[in-house]
C-alpha cells in the first residue's frame, strides 16, 4: 500500500517538474507581463491569461487579458477594461490591483474621452 502511495506522489511531482508549470492557490496570487517597456501586474491573477502586441512603423499595440481585466496600451495611451487611465512614459509600470488601477505607484483614476461622454 505504502509503495503504490509513494510511486503516484512520485509521479504527481515528475509530471509537474516536466510542464514547467506551477499550480498557486493563494487568493493574492498576481499575474505579470511585459508590454513594450512597462511591466504589467494583476491582481487577482489568473491562470486564464493571453497576450498580443503589434508594430506598425512607429505606433505599437500591446494586449494582455487576465481573467476579467484586459490591459491596452496604444501608442503608450493606457486603457483597462476599455476605460482611458491617460499616456504612460516610457518605463512606468502598470497594477491591477483588485479593480484599482496603478501607475508608477500613484493610483489612476479613468479620464473621460468622447467614446464614453
Amino acid at each position: 500500500m505504502r509503495c503504490i502511495f509513494c510511486s503516484g506522489l512520485m509521479l504527481l511531482v515528475a509530471v509537474s517538474m516536466l510542464s514547467g508549470c506551477s499550480f498557486n492557490v493563494s487568493v493574492n496570487a498576481e499575474s505579470d507581463t511585459d508590454m513594450g517597456s512597462h511591466h504589467v501586474v494583476v491582481k487577482p491573477g489568473s491562470a486564464m491569461t493571453s497576450s498580443s502586441s503589434a508594430t506598425f512603423g512607429d505606433d505599437a499595440t500591446y494586449t494582455f487579458s487576465c481573467g476579467k481585466v484586459t490591459v491596452k496600451i496604444e501608442n503608450e495611451a493606457l486603457m483597462v477594461n476599455e476605460l482611458s487611465y491617460g499616456m504612460l512614459e516610457e518605463g512606468q509600470t502598470v497594477e491591477v490591483d483588485h479593480g484599482k488601477v496603478f501607475v508608477a505607484g500613484r493610483e489612476r483614476v479613468p479620464v473621460k474621452t468622447e467614446k464614453q461622454e
